[in-house]
């Protein structure tokens, strides 16, 4: 179920009691599937509800006129686009799916509802829209100021830690259902420099691709080399909870 996904992601913002989990297991809305390689939204188009995702992962991007793409974040289980249909009418970017993806599609006045029964849940809705804002600011600070090698290392961890917290991962490493012109088109590259990066950093020994998924053999090598500080993630509070289940 969508809502037992988002249900985890918004655990990890705040403790939520018996009525507060149970107000979101009952969320009321449409279960869709997308193929891979599917619009789900067109920037310009009209929004008319908010979409849960189950399983599957998607990027938001804005496209120039000339057809140069600049991805902007990846959108994984538990995540949820767009609440910009709660002020504005109309995207002003796009999202398309990089993996089949299921979802649970949402009206507006449903997720208002939503926001009305709790406060904790207000709170935790909040904090995932701070939390997405700090993606987007280490993505800033990222593509302004880091060399090729790094925005790679430093976007690997940071999705690695992402797909933790949906329960997903090994102790070493992840899944990246991610070309690498999707990489190169997050973080201002080429695709031919971030495969040469890549391949770089298995001869240094800091991590190794194995069909689809990124291994560390040094995460806190790799880490100091990209100067990632996971500290915004809060991620041992994360596991602390996690121990208690």
């Amino acid at each position: 179920m969508a809502q037992k996904a988002l249900l985890r992601r918004i655990s990890f913002y705040a403790d939520l009691d018996d009525v507060d989990q149970e107000v979101i297991m009952q969320i009321d809305g449409r279960e869709q599937h997308y193929e891979k390689n599917t619009e789900l939204v067109d920037a310009g188009q009209e929004m008319d509800s908010v979409l849960i995702v189950k399983q599957g992962w998607a990027i938001r991007y804005k496209t120039l006129e000339d057809g140069r793409r600049q991805v902007l974040n990846v959108l994984l289980p538990g995540d949820m686009f767009d609440l910009q249909v709660l002020v504005a009418a109309e995207a002003d970017h796009s999202v398309k799916t990089v993996t089949s993806l299921t979802g649970l599609s949402v009206r507006p006045s449903e997720f208002r509802r939503l926001l009305t029964e709790s406060g904790k849940l207000t709170l935790a809705f909040w904090w995932m829209q701070v939390q997405e804002e700090a993606f987007l600011r280490e993505q800033i600070v990222r593509n302004g100021t880091q060399s090729a090698r790094e925005r790679i290392g430093h976007f690997l961890l940071e999705l690695y830690r992402r797909v933790l917290i949906t329960g997903a991962g090994t102790d070493d490493g992840f899944r990246v259902p991610l070309t690498q012109t999707v990489i190169a088109d997050a973080l201002g590259l080429t695709p031919i420099h971030t495969n040469r990066v890549l391949r770089q950093l298995e001869r240094d020994g800091l991590l190794e691709r194995d069909n689809g998924w990124i291994l560390f053999k040094d995460e806190t090598r790799l880490a100091e080399m990209s100067q990632f500080d996971p500290s915004y993630f809060h991620l041992d509070a994360f596991r602390m909870r996690l121990g208690r289940e």
